[in-house]
């Protein structure tokens, strides 16, 4: 009997994992294009998907060496920089794909990366019961393409990133 119940919470656990929220940059709303075209003015989305709930969100955007950007147009209320620690409070729990703000600025060629804020050792998300979890980021590219890595039912993931779940 205890196999059986250690065996359903380990896969429980991983499927969390599995299905963590995940935020990134993409052409439009659609959130399905991460080659956002040549380098130059571009105006693209930073989307928060696979979301089951959650209430807000803590990262930042790492972008080409020369980019120039002039701002984060966002609906949500914000707090620091994205560039170096934004954290994006939405007001309601949202789930599913939402767009959280569009980025304006003129980039050079390269990626732009969202991941863990300065300080923080991951992305940060807090769910509708306002407990913190990790989320991934995904990286959009800018006069190349690239893969649009996303999470995946298969996705592999160690034990440290199943512990840090429940921490």
């Amino acid at each position: 009997m205890k196999k059986v119940l250690l065996l359903m919470v380990a896969v429980l656990m991983i499927s969390s994992v599995a299905m963590a929220d995940h935020i990134s940059v993409y052409t439009d709303a659609s959130a399905s294009v991460c080659a956002l075209g040549p380098a130059g003015f571009l105006q693209p989305v930073v989307v928060h998907k696979l979301s089951a709930g959650t209430l807000s969100s803590r990262f930042k955007m790492t972008m080409p060496g020369g980019s120039n950007l002039f701002g984060f147009n966002t609906p949500y209320v914000t707090v620091g920089s994205i560039t170096s620690d934004l954290s994006v409070g939405y007001g309601v729990c949202l789930n599913g794909a939402s767009v959280i703000g569009t980025l304006a600025g003129i980039f050079t060629p390269g990626t732009l990366d969202i991941v863990a804020a300065d300080l923080q050792t991951t992305i940060i998300v807090t769910d509708c019961t306002a407990a913190e979890f990790p989320a991934t980021g995904g990286t959009a590219y800018i006069g190349t393409t690239g893969d649009c890595h996303e999470p995946n039912a298969t996705e592999n993931s160690t034990w440290g990133q199943v512990k840090a779940l429940y921490r």
